[in-house]
């Protein structure tokens, strides 16, 4: 049977790798923080509630998949319940004891990568 993973969900390793990358990035480089904004798609939030049902919370981390690069900065959503992260999931089809990310990332920083709008913005 195959794995269904959450979209927008990448792996628990990954998104501890980014986060480290973040606060090595910022205790070495004191760096004027150049991104403003995070652009989430939906799928991010309606898989968290979808899967995580009983979550009162969401923790956001900032993490970069380059660790000598601000520009490439990344939002993980993870989801909370009774004060603990929920990083996994138990994973559907696997064994007893099997599981899947539950960090979610599917976002574009700004910027680099910006999306414009008319009129009015919190980004202008």
């Amino acid at each position: 049977m195959p794995v269904n993973y959450p979209d927008g969900t990448i792996p628990v390793s990954t998104a501890k790798e980014w986060a480290a990358n973040w606060r090595t990035f910022i205790s070495n480089n004191n760096p004027a923080f150049v991104t403003r904004s995070f652009l989430i798609p939906i799928c991010d939030f309606q898989n968290i509630i979808l899967y995580n049902p009983e979550a009162e919370a969401v923790k956001a981390f900032i993490g970069l998949t380059d660790p000598a690069d601000a520009e490439s900065a990344q939002l993980m959503l993870v989801p909370v319940s009774a004060g603990e992260e929920l990083l996994t999931l138990p994973l559907v089809g696997g064994g007893a004891g099997d599981t899947q990310s539950n960090v979610y990332d599917v976002t574009t920083a700004c910027p680099p990568t910006c999306v414009t709008s008319p009129g009015d913005t919190l980004d202008s």
